[in-house]
């Protein structure tokens, strides 16, 4: 993905690490397969130049901090396909996984007794009844 982003864009990317803090980067030095060898700085400092080893493990998030049109992002990185609703699994399809015997937080209920179900939520017609029928009392 680093490969893709040209040289002009470098110092608009600022990468997120699992720790919180986020990094604005002046330069990407080197790219290996474990880590990335940029020239940034900690965000929020002025301590700009500093050269800094961030392993792909840390990253959170890569953001570009500046607008760019879409043409240009599809330039950069190919036109992605948008996920059509119809795509993605319905409730009907998602399979629930099978009770494991050794687990024993599905197996809290006695044999033959179902769980207490939640209630459905109230409409607002039979909410209204009640009320007016409180009032009138």
């Amino acid at each position: 993905m680093f490969r893709r982003i040209p040289g002009n864009l470098h110092d608009c990317l600022a990468l997120g690490m699992t720790t919180g803090a986020e990094i604005v980067v002046q330069k990407i030095v080197k790219l290996e397969p474990d880590f990335m060898m940029i020239r940034g700085r900690l965000a929020g400092t002025q301590d700009s130049g500093r050269v800094v080893l961030i392993p792909y493990s840390q990253l959170t998030f890569v953001a570009l901090q500046t607008a760019l049109k879409d043409s240009d992002v599809e330039a950069i990185f190919g036109k992605g396909a948008p996920v059509l609703v119809a795509d993605l699994p319905s409730a009907a399809q998602t399979v629930e996984p099978e009770p494991n015997a050794e687990d024993d937080t599905l197996n809290d209920a006695p044999l033959g007794v179902n769980p207490p179900k939640r209630p459905e939520p109230a409409s607002k017609a039979a909410l209204l009844a009640k009320l007016r029928e409180r009032l009138k009392n």
